[in-house]
């Protein structure tokens, strides 16, 4: 039996920061938002340089599911196993975005950048964490 969400503030918060995050980082995928600098949008977009912008639209399909998912969690509405699979799928795929974004970062490192690349690990840490906190549904 899965237990309910205990209904925090700080649950809600995280709720809604990560839906708005990925809602934002899946129009920026589409091209919707372009003087938005994010490390992971232009890691995505440089891996898949060369005509696969296809692979972004899903990508970016699935960050906006997954906010709005987010977002009517954050209401009290919930949809059992089906934001459940949109949750693990968007970890996934997050987990794979950080890791191509930080490989993409790691050739640029010096002393200064090395900081942002810390940086950019740590933030991406704390959306796998807000993502892995969000309780799975009835």
């Amino acid at each position: 039996m899965v237990k309910k969400q205990q209904r925090t503030i700080g649950v809600l918060i995280i709720q809604l920061a990560l839906a708005i995050y990925l809602i934002i980082t899946g129009l920026c995928l589409f091209g919707i938002g372009g003087s938005i600098s994010s490390s992971e949008i232009q890691g995505v977009t440089s891996f898949f340089k060369g005509g696969a912008s296809a692979i972004e639209y899903v990508i970016g399909v699935l960050l906006i599911a997954c906010g709005v998912v987010f977002f009517l969690k954050a209401l009290g509405l919930d949809f059992g196993k089906a934001d459940d699979l949109i949750k693990y799928i968007t970890l996934i795929v997050w987990i794979v975005v950080t890791a191509v974004t930080l490989i993409s970062l790691i050739g640029e490192l010096s002393s200064i950048t090395a900081l942002h690349w810390l940086l950019v690990l740590a933030k991406n840490a704390l959306i796998i964490g807000g993502i892995l906190t969000i309780k799975n549904g009835k």
